[in-house]
């Protein structure tokens, strides 16, 4: 930490912590809510949201991320942004990602042995994708390889 704040520096306060191992666990999920004023507003989003990740998991794991993959106004799908869309029926699909409780405990842990926040926890695989990859490589669905010394990850 110390030879990191001398390259950038500044102090670093708080950290993001990556997650990855045979812990993680992902399931794709839906959810359905009714739309309240006609037009979809971040609340509507938020709402069916909840709704999709209201799934059971395993009481060992803990939710990462919930990655929206599409949403459906009425009978439209394939929607990436609702957002002021009209409508009375709001859809989405979603990717759960989840890890063991404990890992991620432990991980936390560790960073705050060092005198560090944590300000969030990301998938490994995501990470290395957010760093590497521009919207539009996303949304084309590139593949990122990252080929480590112990494993081998696709994003």
């Amino acid at each position: 930490v110390d030879q990191a704040e001398l390259m950038a520096g500044c102090n670093i306060h708080s950290v993001y912590v990556s997650v990855a191992g045979s812990h993680i666990r992902s399931l794709n999920s839906h959810g359905i809510v009714a739309v309240k004023n006609g037009e979809v507003q971040k609340e509507d989003i938020d709402r069916v949201i909840d709704a999709a990740q209201a799934v059971p998991i395993s009481s060992d794991q803990r939710v990462i991320h919930i990655l929206p993959q599409e949403y459906h106004i009425d009978s439209q799908e394939g929607i990436k942004d609702p957002l002021g869309m009209s409508g009375v029926r709001l859809e989405a699909n979603v990717h759960l990602i989840s890890g063991a409780v404990n890992a991620v405990m432990n991980v936390e842990k560790c960073i705050k042995r060092c005198g560090l926040g944590v300000d969030g926890v990301i998938l490994s695989q995501l990470a290395s994708s957010e760093s590497s990859l521009s919207e539009d490589e996303k949304d084309l669905g590139v593949c990122l390889i990252d080929i480590g010394a112990g494993t081998t990850d696709m994003a």
